[in-house]
């Protein structure tokens, strides 16, 4: 009985702490850019990985292990949370920074790259983030999503993944309802 009991403690504790990871930017991640259409929410979660993110803008919040080279920021901030990060390089328009934080970038970059461990981010923007994930011990890859936490999807292993934000719908109307057909043998005849 004590086992199923311990169970069920560590099942709510992770059950409580996926909420974290479940909701949508709130208006704080969003700052300033909160009225731009244009803009969707991305998460971003893996205990050993790698990101990069072109052409992008808007506002990034995230924790990390590791490093951050960050190339033409512009219209923005970088702002260091907490944790203990030092600045490695910062010439020519690229900075960059090692060690244990949380970030918060606002604005726009040509380049924001990120590797290392135990990363967690809310980006609400847009621009084309390219994704990596290794095995960790437990053979997660980690995980993204855009708005719906139901809808997460694995970093892949061994390649890169280019994701579009917000992702093309390509013309397609997302609030029409299906029609039925008439007439025909696909139709149900007539």
């Amino acid at each position: 009985m004590k086992s199923l009991m311990r169970f069920g403690l560590v099942t709510g504790l992770i059950v409580a702490s996926m909420a974290n990871y479940a909701q949508p930017a709130t208006p704080e991640q969003k700052g300033s850019y909160a009225n731009k259409s244009d803009y969707v929410t991305f998460h971003m979660q893996t205990n050993l990985g790698s990101f990069k993110i072109i052409d992008g803008e808007g506002r990034i919040e995230f924790s990390f292990s590791g490093t951050v080279l960050l190339t033409k920021h512009t219209a923005g901030e970088m702002t260091v949370v907490s944790g203990k990060l030092r600045k490695e390089y910062d010439k020519n328009g690229r900075a960059v920074y090692t060690g244990t934080g949380k970030l918060v970038i606002t604005g726009k970059w040509r380049g924001l790259q990120w590797f290392g461990s135990d990363m967690n981010a809310v980006w609400f923007g847009r621009g084309i983030a390219r994704v990596t994930g290794e095995f960790d011990k437990n053979l997660n890859t980690g995980s993204y999503w855009y708005e719906d936490s139901n809808k997460k999807t694995a970093f892949p292993a061994g390649s890169v993944m280019s994701l579009i934000v917000p992702p093309s719908n390509y013309g397609a109307d997302l609030k029409a309802a299906p029609q039925p057909r008439k007439g025909g043998t696909a139709g149900g005849g007539n």
